[in-house]
């Protein structure tokens, strides 16, 4: 794909991202906060939807979708407890999951928009070993990772460095998170209905940062409106 045509991508996908009714209170609902494995991955079911089969689902459809596809896994999951009190904890955890995975997913195409269709990539693959897609950039690769820019999830981030083998992917690992707040250069844009994407300006302050090779390993620490500070 050219640019253009990544354009018309972003502009139609971020019309969709505009009219889902969002349910911020289903942040605060974890009940239901076992791993989701193998078949019941709903990773692997936001790819498939997304990437395969270019079905964008709103929030409530993808639940329905989900439930309806793995009831029967799901109620030996639940092991006779309360069933109505599962789905809402399961409605809030997959409502959680496809809100970081449609915020990925754009910052996937905004990659492409600046460094090019071919040299951004993502998979089931790289999803598994913690890399949320990969660019290939002057003969290197560099293994990108999202997340909000806040203390917690730093700490888990920090965590996962440490001791989960999030990084076994060969390549060069990045920090790319993004603010809540206004007035920095990683914060998110926000559209009418307050769901925020990623700024096409951040991903072009990561590609000239790449071409005068100031990036190195999992160097980036946290981020100010003056753009990166390198603490390694």
């Amino acid at each position: 794909m050219d640019s253009l045509d990544i354009k018309k991508i972003l502009t139609k996908y971020e019309f969709f991202l505009g009219l889902l009714k969002l349910e911020p209170q289903l942040f605060k609902i974890k009940t239901v906060e076992m791993d989701l494995k193998g078949d019941l991955n709903p990773t692997t079911e936001l790819n498939n939807l997304f990437f395969r089969d270019n079905n964008w689902l709103g929030f409530q459809d993808f639940f329905i979708l989900y439930l309806k596809k793995h009831e029967i896994k799901l109620k030996e999951l639940c092991n006779q407890n309360d069933w109505n009190g599962f789905k809402e904890g399961l409605k809030a955890r997959l409502y959680r999951t496809q809100f970081g995975f449609l915020t990925e997913y754009h910052a996937f195409y905004v990659a492409k928009l600046v460094f090019g269709d071919e040299r951004v990539i993502r998979n089931l693959k790289l999803d598994k070993e913690g890399v949320d897609f990969q660019i290939l950039y002057l003969g290197n690769k560099y293994n990108i990772h999202i997340f909000v820019d806040t203390e917690r999830s730093w700490y888990y981030r920090n965590f996962k460095s440490r001791f989960k083998n999030v990084e076994q992917e060969e390549g060069i690992h990045i920090n790319l998170p993004y603010s809540l707040k206004p007035g920095f250069i990683h914060s998110l844009r926000f559209l009418l209905n307050g769901f925020g994407v990623y700024q096409e300006d951040y991903l072009k302050y990561l590609k000239k940062e790449i071409d005068t090779h100031k990036i190195k390993n999992n160097n980036i620490n946290s981020l100010n409106k003056n753009g990166f500070i390198y603490t390694a």
